[in-house]
């Protein structure tokens, strides 16, 4: 549409159909909290939408979406938790497993940055089902346990990487490599216990 005159655009504005809007106004407050305003209207127009779509596509750099992990890298260091500022990404309890929460992802890209093994990609898109505020599980990997002890420490993955990384430097050495592979309480204990271990009762002045 195109007016050479103020009149003739006025005229051509107030003459053109409505915007399609919802059936119901909208009857939340607004929030201090833009994300949360922005989360009630979003979940406004999601339950009066005919057909409204599960997710929905967004450009890089959008303040919502996923990650994709990379399993074949990630040894479940856990990194990337202790980097999220938003608590998407969680602990579990029960096995070496790394959780998230889509709807609480900002996408700062901090778990992306701290990862050592570059394991994670962002993926913008706005999830608009329940789903997006449950936990998931984005990757969980076997439990190392002890070779002294058997307790179960870190993953299988993550000693393996390890051992294989520094098995070729001198420190670790002989029975040095082994304690790689013990619990935190067996490998002060070998060292205790280890008649090659310098102690500092050995040292002279």
């Amino acid at each position: 549409m195109r007016a050479e005159e103020p009149a003739a655009l006025q005229a051509a504005l107030w003459s053109s159909e409505p915007a399609a809007a919802v059936a119901e106004p909208a009857k939340f407050h607004l929030s201090n909290r833009k994300r949360e305003t922005l989360d009630f209207a979003i979940d406004h127009l999601v339950r009066q939408a005919s057909a409204p779509p599960e997710q929905i596509a967004l450009p890089q750099g959008s303040p919502f979406g996923t990650l994709a992990i990379d399993a074949a890298r990630c040894t479940l260091c856990k990194a990337c938790i202790g980097a999220c500022p938003s608590s998407a990404l969680q602990d579990a309890e029960d096995a070496p497993k790394l959780r998230f929460i889509e709807h609480n992802c900002v996408q700062c890209g901090l778990c992306e940055i701290t990862c050592p093994e570059q394991a994670i990609s962002l993926v913008p898109r706005l999830l608009v089902t329940p789903a997006a505020r449950q936990p998931v599980t984005l990757n969980e990997a076997e439990p190392f346990h002890c070779v002294r002890c058997g307790t179960p420490f870190g993953t299988r993955q993550m000693i393996d990487v390890m051992t294989g990384r520094l098995g070729a430097h001198p420190m670790f050495a002989g029975t040095a490599l082994r304690r790689i592979q013990m619990c935190a309480d067996c490998r002060v204990i070998d060292m205790m216990q280890s008649p090659d271990e310098t102690s500092i009762f050995d040292l002279k002045r």
